[in-house]
């Protein structure tokens, strides 16, 4: 075989590796940019569920702070035996306001301990109010059937002694949920 023909097989040798090459080359880019183009598509969706989940917790530990605060008033508000009680109701209402907060925001747990107590609180309010209204004499003479009832609300509703119980199962499901509880 004379070199040229060598040469010119050697030639066609160098292109078709050339070639293969380039096509492997641009193959292979074409691999990387796609795995690449998926991980930063999968970082973008990473980091909106965290930001979501972040702005989640601030939201909860905000609302559960507040129907908190509003507890805390009331309750102390509650167990005087003695005392004006004129705000009570519209610290229901700012504890139901609260509550309906965190029925929005969740979860389920947190949400039915802060009904729970709202409910107590309020039948314990409902109560107070009663008993008040009977011993002042405000309504004139206590009648029989006004008794009955305050009897029965009391007897029925053992919740309406229990918001203090409630309370700590409330703050044990915030705390689950917040991920702060000691295990």
């Amino acid at each position: 075989m004379d070199q040229g023909v060598a040469a010119l097989i050697a030639a066609g040798f160098g292109v078709l590796g050339t070639v293969v090459g380039g096509a492997a080359a641009v193959w292979g880019a074409k691999i990387g940019a796609e795995r690449s183009a998926q991980a930063v598509k999968q970082q973008v969706k990473d980091q909106a569920a965290a930001e979501h989940a972040h702005w989640l917790r601030q939201q909860r530990l905000e609302a559960y702070e507040r129907f908190d605060d509003n507890y805390s008033q009331l309750s102390r508000l509650v167990v005087r035996i003695e005392g004006d009680i004129s705000s009570a109701p519209d610290l229901i209402r700012d504890l139901a306001r609260c509550s309906s907060r965190i029925d929005i925001l969740g979860p389920l747990e947190v949400s039915f301990r802060a009904v729970q107590i709202a409910t107590a609180l309020g039948v314990r309010i409902a109560e107070l109010h009663m008993l008040r209204r009977m011993e002042s004499g405000g309504d004139g003479e206590s009648s029989e059937e006004y008794s009955q009832l305050v009897s029965q609300l009391r007897d029925e509703n053992d919740a309406a002694n229990r918001w203090d119980e409630y309370h700590r199962g409330f703050v044990q499901a915030a705390q689950k949920v917040m991920g702060s509880h000691l295990a």
